[in-house]
Parts: C-alpha cells; structure tokens; sequence
C-alpha cells in the first residue's frame, strides 16, 4: 500500500513541479554563486621606517683647474688630449710672447677638456684646458626649498645609477641662499644648491648624473606596508585585511610615506595579511583568494 502510494506520488504532477522548482533553485545557487576574487597579498611587517627624499645629482672635482692664456701670443700646439695623466709641475701650456710663457700644473690629476689644442695667435685670457684630481669627486644636488626643513649636513645618502653598485655618502655642505632653476617641463622653482661627499668608485668622471636618495630620519621598530594597499576612504586612509577569506575594510591612521611604503601609527597588527592593489571589484565582505 506504502509502496503503491509513493509510486503515486512520484508519477503527481505536483511532485514533478515541485522537483523542477528545487532544481532550478540549486541550479541558480551554482550558477549566480559569485566566485572568489583572486587577490595579491602582503604582511604587515615591523622594521626601520626611512623617510627617502630623492634627487638627482651630478658628479663634480671638488677642485676644478682651468688653464687659461697669460698673455696675447702665438700658443704653441697642446699634445694632451682628455683623459691624459698630469703632474704636479708639468707644461700644460707654452706661450710665444716677448719671452716664453709657460703655465705648469699645480697638482696631479687629469686632463678634463681641450677647449683649444691648435698652435696660433691666442687672447690673455683665453681658455684653452681643465684639469682635475678625479679621485676627489663630489656630487651636486638642488633641492626644493619646500624640501629643506628636514634637510641636515651629515643626512646619510644613497647613490646609485653607476652600474648595479650602491654608493653611500652624505650631504657635506648646504649652502645658504636659494637659486632659480627651470625644471625639464619648463617651470621656475626655486632650489638650494647642496654638496654630497662620497668615495668615487674606479672610472667615475666628471658630470656623471647619479639617483641621490637622503634619509631625512629614520624610526625603528615600526609597522610598515607597500602604500599600493592604502587607499582614501570617507577622507580617511583605509586598507583590506584578509580575514576568514573575506575581504575586510580596516581604516587605518597614516604617519609618513616614502618611496612606496607607509608608515603606520594605529590601525594595523604586525602579522595580519593585507590586499594590495584593491580595485573598485573589491568592498567589504568580498570573497577573496590568494594568487
């Protein structure tokens, strides 16, 4: 009788609507079912947070020496070329006037640039040669006046753009007025012209741009992220923290930023796995899932 009833059942018209209806129902659930966002994660770390102004400099001799015609007269030819070694005492240059002039090196160096090498009349005062010590090299800087007031004499430096090498030095000199100076997209700023004392590597000459990275301070022992996980908020700064799989919104109080990375005073654990890159795709509550 039970068996005669079920098989009833199962040949209704209500139960074959109803078994479509719960179908379609699970159908639906797989098929709407939002799958999780794949996401790039990060830890919040603690270390030594630097506060990174970068730059650019040029390489200079610290003492330039420029040779330049004592007299007028018949200059003889200059048998040097760029590059060739120099003496403390030796010729550099001969002048035919009523007596022989010659002007000789004061130190030992290099000879920097020809500006004239040909024999003939020449001009007191012409400029004919630059010679230097090119291990006494220094780097010149200009810095915004916007930037200065963390600016000290002794800031470590960072160099680099010399082959994959990382050069230390720190700035040795900051001079006390401001220049005018037009940056590359044509606009005038006003920047302060700085020294930077570094021991030059072997083959670095004069005029050789480098990446100047100063450290204006440093605090150790603190909870910095990649900035790429911060972002503005209801005027707030705000990450993603990755819990129970779910994207969640963490507002979070930004100290400093520098070359990339955040500095954070409240808001963050060291340990907890933050979502870097959030797009518009990520809100609070979204499912995500490590790359």
């Amino acid at each position: 009788m039970i068996k005669l009833n079920l098989e009833e059942l199962f040949h209704s018209k209500n139960f074959k609507i109803a078994t479509g209806i719960v179908l379609f129902i699970i159908l639906s659930f797989f098929l709407l079912r939002k799958n999780p966002k794949q996401v790039e994660i990060t830890k919040v770390t603690k270390g030594t947070y630097q506060q990174i102004l970068s730059v650019q400099g040029k390489t200079k001799v610290k003492e330039l020496y420029t040779v330049y015609s004592p007299v007028n007269g018949v200059m003889r030819r200059i048998e040097l070329r760029a590059g060739d070694k120099v003496h403390k005492g030796m010729t550099l240059l001969t002048v035919d006037w009523d007596i022989v002039k010659n002007v000789k090196a004061i130190i030992n160096g290099q000879v920097l640039k020809i500006y004239r090498e040909s024999a003939g009349p020449v001009s007191m005062g012409e400029r004919v040669l630059d010679y230097g010590d090119l291990t006494q090299l220094e780097i010149a800087a200009f810095i915004l006046t916007e930037d200065m007031p963390e600016l000290t004499v002794n800031d470590v430096v960072k160099i680099s753009g010399f082959g994959e090498q990382t050069l230390s030095g720190k700035i040795s000199n900051i001079e006390p007025a401001a220049i005018t100076k037009v940056s590359s997209l044509g606009v005038e700023e006003q920047r302060v012209p700085i020294s930077i004392e570094f021991n030059p590597p072997s083959g670095m000459g004069d005029g050789y741009e480098l990446e100047c990275k100063i450290i204006l301070f440093e605090k150790p022992n603190s909870i910095i992220v990649p900035s790429s996980a911060l972002f503005r908020q209801d005027d707030k700064w705000a990450v993603y923290i990755l819990e129970k799989k779910r994207a969640t919104l963490r507002f979070v109080e930004l100290e400093y930023q520098s070359e990339g990375t955040s500095l954070i005073k409240e808001g963050l654990n060291e340990g907890e796995s933050l979502i870097l890159y959030p797009g518009d795709s990520i809100t609070n509550g979204t499912k995500v899932v490590p790359e």
